[in-house]
């Protein structure tokens, strides 16, 4: 009797571990599963594309000018250096503007102030020898012919500096326009063939990028000759032509054939 006693009251005790370690392997188990599926599951395709790049160019006449011109001085001390670079700059912009440049076409680029230096082998140190100063200003015409003069002018008194002679167009919407439509239509051309060639067609346009620029083309520029010592002949410009680019990168989906 008490053995059945017994027997009665240890079994309730040991379900609950039973069913706990049921509970824990169903859900092992279930996880399991949610994981297995989540990676049975096929990624999304993406559609084929097709990329293409291409440029559409305008050359235009330019109708601006634009001139860098300068002095750079060198004396033992910076001031000496600075005072013989402002009378020659002083002279320079002088010539420049009894060509009928107004003061706000001329813009100074650059003031610079540095030391020459060199290292003394014997001391095993740098020594400085003196001082450089530059000056360079930017001047801006809408007259193409006067960039020849203004050039002559500044090296007649005093320059001995020409960074740069650039011809541009003053508004390039009209051509950037045409350079834009021809990239874009010529980028168009090239996702047809290739479509066509992978034996389908050409879908709906995806993206389009544009980038644009203008460069002049090279001239012929003799700006840093002297001038001839006995008749003072111009240097000789020739402005020639401006191209407007620009550039487009286009992403095109691609239908297959049915």
């Amino acid at each position: 009797m008490n053995r059945s006693l017994s027997n009665y009251i240890e079994a309730p005790a040991f379900r609950p571990a039973r069913l706990v370690a049921s509970a824990l392997v169903a859900g092992a188990f279930l996880l399991g599963a949610t994981r297995s599926h989540a990676q049975s599951m096929p990624m999304p395709m993406t559609p084929p594309q097709i990329t293409v790049n291409a440029r559409g160019e305008v050359q235009v006449a330019p109708d601006r000018a634009r001139v860098q011109v300068g002095v750079e001085t060198q004396a033992k001390t910076a001031a000496a250096a600075a005072a013989e670079n402002n009378k020659k700059q002083t002279a320079i912009l002088a010539a420049i503007r009894s060509l009928g440049i107004a003061a706000n076409q001329i813009t100074t680029l650059g003031y610079n102030v540095s030391p020459v230096q060199r290292y003394d082998e014997k001391d095993r140190r740098v020594v400085i020898d003196g001082y450089q100063v530059s000056n360079i200003v930017q001047v801006v015409t809408d007259k193409m012919e006067q960039a020849g003069p203004i050039i002559d002018a500044a090296l007649a008194n005093g320059a001995n500096r020409v960074a740069g002679l650039d011809f541009l167009v003053k508004d390039n919407s009209k051509p950037r326009d045409a350079a834009l439509t021809q990239a874009v239509e010529s980028a168009r051309r090239q996702a047809e063939v290739a479509a066509r060639a992978a034996g389908g067609t050409l879908g709906e346009l995806l993206e389009l990028n544009v980038n644009e620029y203008e460069r002049p083309d090279p001239r012929p520029m003799m700006a840093m000759a002297k001038m001839d010592a006995a008749g003072g002949a111009p240097a000789p410009i020739s402005e020639g032509l401006t191209t407007v680019s620009v550039s487009v990168t286009t992403r095109w989906r691609f239908e297959k054939a049915r």
